[in-house]
């Protein structure tokens, strides 16, 4: 076994590196053109990583059944979380609360991390010191740019960035890195991971919707070449994140 506290402080290397990328998210000088190309950034972000959540997961599925209990566990857990981010209540509205896209957003991270955690921890406890260095460069690199997309519903909205608030959605997605490191140091359960792995894809997902809902709706120009290259920077934004995502994962699997 890896040493305990070694671990830990590197768990903690890993959840919190999600704080640098603050910086970005409290830049004043920022354009109505540049948050809607950002937001797109943070939806191919997120767009690539519900595609990494779901390799990792589809990993533990079995082989020789067309669906095996695990597979039932996700698409159950996937499905009734989904809805409820969905069903309509008064403040759903991402325009009018983008503090709970945000939050969902940190939600559906922390879940995600959750897992990672557990990766990391039961890699310790076995020794794998493979898959534990590799866990600490890509975990690391992938929290660095998961914190735009956190904070993505609100740039350029008129509710103000607090740093309590961010501080506290940051710890949302970060915190469960080391909750699942520690816990994977003494269990592991692929129904644990697969079942959490299930809640976190279903908030992502509602939240790259939301972030597209989001940037159609704040153009408001009529005017149809305008419209156009919204839609060109949204879908060029997307594929920015997305191959930002893949190569960030590529460079430490490589």
């Amino acid at each position: 076994m890896v040493s305990f506290y070694l671990t830990i402080a590197l768990s903690i290397v890993m959840g919190f590196s999600v704080f640098l990328s603050m910086p970005i998210i409290f830049y004043k000088k920022i354009k109505l053109k540049q948050i809607l190309l950002l937001n797109a950034i943070a939806a191919g972000m997120l767009a690539f990583l519900l595609m990494d959540i779901y390799g990792d997961v589809a990993a533990i599925f079995g082989n020789n059944t067309i669906i095996d209990p695990l597979e039932l566990v996700f698409i159950v857990a996937f499905a009734v979380s989904f809805l409820f981010f969905i069903i309509p209540k008064g403040s759903r509205d991402p325009e009018e609360n983008p503090k709970r896209t945000s939050i969902l957003a940190a939600f559906g991270i922390g879940l995600q991390n959750l897992t990672e955690g557990l990766v990391f921890g039961s890699a310790a406890a076995a020794g794998l010191i493979t898959i534990y260095a590799i866990s600490v460069i890509g975990f690391t690199l992938q929290n660095i740019t998961e914190g735009f997309p956190i904070a993505a519903s609100l740039v350029g909205t008129k509710v103000k960035i607090e740093k309590k608030f961010i501080t506290g959605a940051f710890l949302i997605s970060g915190m469960p890195t080391i909750i699942g490191t520690l816990i994977g140091l003494v269990f592991f359960s692929r129904i644990f991971i697969v079942f959490f792995d299930a809640i976190a894809s279903a908030a992502i997902l509602y939240v790259v919707l939301v972030l597209f809902h989001v940037n159609i709706n704040r153009s408001r120009s009529e005017d149809r070449k305008e419209i156009n290259m919204l839609v060109w920077r949204t879908y060029a934004g997307i594929l920015i994140g997305f191959i930002i995502a893949y190569v960030v994962n590529y460079v430490v699997l490589a």
